[in-house]
């Protein structure tokens, strides 16, 4: 062999070894994340799995109805996140459905707020700041009280000089959830985009002299305390092992009054579940606020943000059948969040049946338009992506307070 072959050959036998090498690392790092997933699981009562599902409808209504703590949903993959306990995990694979361990970004407890983000008492001093600063159109009101007796604000938006007679009035609510960190971000920055634009932006100013807006950026006050001090799964509130709050209005409350299959009330009384409904409608301190908060007044639209998903919800969460009203739902959709591909549809349509949430009691006791959202792609996008998601967000949140032009007359 000569001299070039025999180095032509080395070379080859380098290069080989390089790619078995940095093969076995891949795999090492692969083997560590699977390892580090399921030692999660191992050392908690509860893990992430992702679940491969069959029957998308059929299965998804199967777990929702059995306390199952659901996100993350692929439709076209056909499927859905849960954090589960280990006899959750044993029935979903007795099933039949395949199962594999999923580590949910950002989820690691202890880490508190990401940077960036207004801590509640940053948020409160913020809104009420606003209202210093804009007297004549803003005004911070407390709603009630959390089964902690803390303080839930709203920011009412509105140009106190213009004639009260005729506006239509719209509550736009999040942190309904605790764990869900954009909504109430997204809220806060409707604030201040409708009052730093007023008397600069020419829609901007005719929505707020023409509207009242109230905009209660974070509802579950203890449970969002619990996500401050690193609990970052906290869904509930923390009135004894939780309850949650968008199942406890006083709307069908736990399917009462509704023909629906026995097995859609599920574990309704599983006090450790995620959608635990509570003692009865209504039986929690924020959701007696919220439901006060319409007394006096002509509120017209309810919007309730949440995450993660990007959907847009129309009442009812307990039907498959359109609502009269459909068309117009439909319109709001088309002129506001299709355009960003977000999907549209009703509970019952997009994921699973619902009761005793904030958009069908709005619609179901108030004859307003009851609506819901599922933003972002997380539980905790980084303060950067949310940015990027109010830049989204932001036209068709401003369609709907233009939108609110109307009522409810089929009911």
């Amino acid at each position: 062999m000569n001299l070039k072959k025999a180095l032509s050959t080395l070379v080859a036998v380098v290069a080989l070894a390089g790619c078995v090498s940095q093969t076995n690392q891949n795999l090492s790092d692969d083997t560590q994340l699977s390892n580090q997933q399921l030692e999660t699981f191992s050392n908690s009562d509860k893990a992430v799995i992702e679940i491969k599902l069959k029957d998308l409808n059929k299965d998804l209504i199967d777990l929702s109805t059995k306390s199952f703590d659901l996100f993350g949903i692929n439709k076209k993959a056909k499927t859905v996140r849960a954090r589960v306990t280990r006899a959750q995990q044993e029935y979903v694979e007795s099933k039949g459905l395949t199962v594999k361990a999923f580590f949910e970004n950002g989820m690691t407890k202890g880490s508190g707020l990401l940077p960036g983000y207004m801590t509640t008492e940053e948020m409160h001093t913020k809104m009420k700041a606003i209202a210093a600063k804009f007297p004549d159109i803003a005004s911070v009101s407390e709603v009630g009280k959390t089964w902690e007796k803390r303080s839930i604000y709203a920011l009412t938006i509105s140009n106190k000089k213009a004639k009260k007679d005729g506006k239509f009035e719209s509550m736009f609510i999040g942190g309904m959830h605790a764990r869900e960190l954009a909504p109430p971000e997204i809220m806060y920055k409707l604030a201040d985009t409708l009052t730093s634009g007023y008397g600069k932006d020419a829609n901007i100013t005719t929505l707020v002299d023409t509207r009242t807006i109230h905009i209660i950026p974070m509802v579950n006050v203890d449970g969002r305390i619990q996500v401050e001090k690193g609990n970052t799964w906290q869904r509930k509130n923390t009135h004894g092992s939780g309850v949650d709050l968008n199942r406890n209005f006083d709307s069908y409350w736990n399917y009462k009054g509704l023909n629906v299959p026995s097995s859609w009330v599920g574990d309704a009384a599983n006090q450790n579940s995620e959608t635990y409904s509570g003692t009865g409608p209504a039986s929690e301190p924020e959701i007696q606020a919220i439901q006060n908060f319409y007394t006096g007044k002509k509120i017209n639209m309810v919007l309730d943000m949440h995450a993660y998903g990007e959907m847009f919800f129309w009442p009812v969460g307990y039907s498959d059948k359109d609502v009269p009203e459909v068309a117009v739902f439909k319109e709001m959709y088309k002129n506001t969040f299709q355009g960003i591909n977000y999907e549209g549809g009703t509970s019952m349509g997009l994921l699973y049946p619902t009761t005793g949430t904030t958009d069908d009691y709005a619609y179901v006791k108030h004859n307003a338009f009851g609506l819901g959202m599922e933003v972002g792609q997380s539980f905790r996008p980084s303060s950067q992506d949310v940015e990027g998601m109010w830049s989204k967000l932001k036209p068709g949140l401003l369609y709907l307070l233009k939108a609110n032009n109307k009522t409810l007359k089929s009911k």
